[in-house]
């Protein structure tokens, strides 16, 4: 927890979800609990959801609007922006007590991009620009298509899952490989077409785009056939889009492109793929968030957020969260399948015969030959493209970056080594 979420940029709410001042979400940065709040002025803070006088928990009800928070030990009161406010006998118990020093503790950094609220717990943590360097890029082109932007769908919906946070991450970042296996279920009922490709089109052509970084994302050209040709999104709603918003680079990625899956590290996603909301209708796109907070090393609450967009004739949204929900809701039909298969790493990490005779797991896909497998050097947009994505490239740079930050650094290493 204290070297991955404590230092990275952590998503916690989408704008929507707190459109008005004082309305606020309880959420989670790794097991710490928050309180995300637009105050008075509209400003949007990150409370650290804990009493500065004994620890207790201040606000226990999942979402509102307040003015202020009562903890209900003691009752102090804080207002919104988490500045202390009051207590009881007040004049008698606190006549010299310092407000200013004694108000909930805040992250540092909050910041939020198209509409996604991201908070930094490290006062030394880089912009969040810096942070998503060119996954930025790809924001605008994934929620910036217009000026309204996307809203949430619906309350997102949250399951307990026995599993690790990052066998979620690294599969949605860039895992196609499973695609065809394990989903196959999902073609045979008719709700995902040409899963033999991952869903990749009519020229089956997908690819990973990735950053050493960390982040990464599976890159399709394409779902559909016209008029299903904008980032796969029927007329009615593609019609809405204001592409003249974008760089003519980022245009021409939405007219002949789709990132299908994406990881932002540490441990947030996206998913955007067809799926008819019934039998007798056609594939709608949908868009669900996806977040896999940690409750220890074999265990994690996924997240799953559905957004539409706030241009949709009506109707539209409701079919694509239906959509979203018959294939990654709780009850999904590949969420099943993904959430009965992750739980085998944890439960190999803690085996004694796995220990005992050496066990690795293996992540050779598109290293020496083995498979079609190449840096694209055409790419002509940010990041490393991969010629297909039957490989690996993108969780190797995941687990690197996961590697350096639970590396010590040397300076660390030493003081250690004087305390001992």
């Amino acid at each position: 927890m204290t070297r991955i979420f404590a230092r990275c940029w952590c998503f916690v709410a989408h704008e929507s979800e707190i459109p008005e001042p004082g309305d606020y979400v309880l959420r989670y940065i790794g097991q710490d609990q928050f309180i995300v709040v637009r105050d008075e002025d509209g400003l949007i803070h990150v409370l650290f959801n804990k009493c500065t006088h004994r620890g207790s928990t201040v606000c226990r009800v999942e979402k509102g609007n307040s003015s202020h928070f009562r903890c209900p030990y003691h009752s102090w009161v804080f207002k919104n922006t988490g500045e202390w406010s009051g207590a009881p006998y007040r004049k008698k118990a606190y006549k010299k007590l310092d407000a200013g020093s004694w108000g909930l503790a805040a992250a540092p950094h909050v910041d939020s991009v198209h509409g996604l609220v991201f908070a930094a717990l490290d006062p030394d943590a880089p912009t969040l620009d810096e942070y998503l360097g060119d996954m930025r890029w790809y924001l605008d082109v994934l929620l910036g298509l217009n000026d309204s932007g996307m809203t949430t769908i619906g309350e997102p919906h949250r399951w307990r899952v026995p599993a690790n946070w990052k066998s979620g991450a690294e599969n949605f970042m860039a895992d196609a490989y499973h695609v065809p296996s394990l989903h196959r279920s999902a073609e045979d009922v008719g709700m995902f077409p040409r899963i033999e490709t991952g869903g990749a089109g009519p020229q089956g052509v997908s690819r990973h785009v990735y950053f050493e970084h960390g982040h990464g994302m599976i890159v399709n050209n394409g779902f559909l056939p016209p008029p299903w040709h904008t980032s796969g999104y029927p007329p009615q709603i593609a019609e809405t889009f204001q592409l003249d918003r974008l760089t003519p680079l980022q245009r021409q990625f939405v007219e002949n492109h789709s990132a299908t899956t994406f990881l932002i590290f540490p441990n947030f996603g996206l998913v955007r793929v067809p799926a008819a909301p019934h039998p007798d209708a056609p594939p709608m796109v949908f868009t669900h968030l996806r977040q896999w907070q940690p409750v220890g090393p074999d265990g994690i609450v996924n997240w799953n957020w559905t957004l539409g967009w706030k241009s949709a004739p009506a109707g539209l949204n409701e079919d694509a969260y239906i959509a979203g929900l018959s294939m990654h809701g709780p009850a999904g039909i590949l969420e099943q399948d993904d959430t009965v298969v992750w739980g085998g790493a944890p439960q190999a990490g803690k085996s004694v015969f796995a220990r005992k005779c050496g066990m690795r797991f293996n992540f050779q896909l598109g290293l020496d030959g083995m498979s079609d497998y190449a840096e694209d050097t055409d790419w002509q947009y940010p990041g490393i493209a991969t010629t297909t994505a039957l490989g690996e490239a993108p969780q190797r740079a995941f687990y690197r970056r996961w590697l350096r930050e639970m590396t010590p650094a040397a300076e660390e290493l030493t003081e250690k080594g004087a305390r001992s």
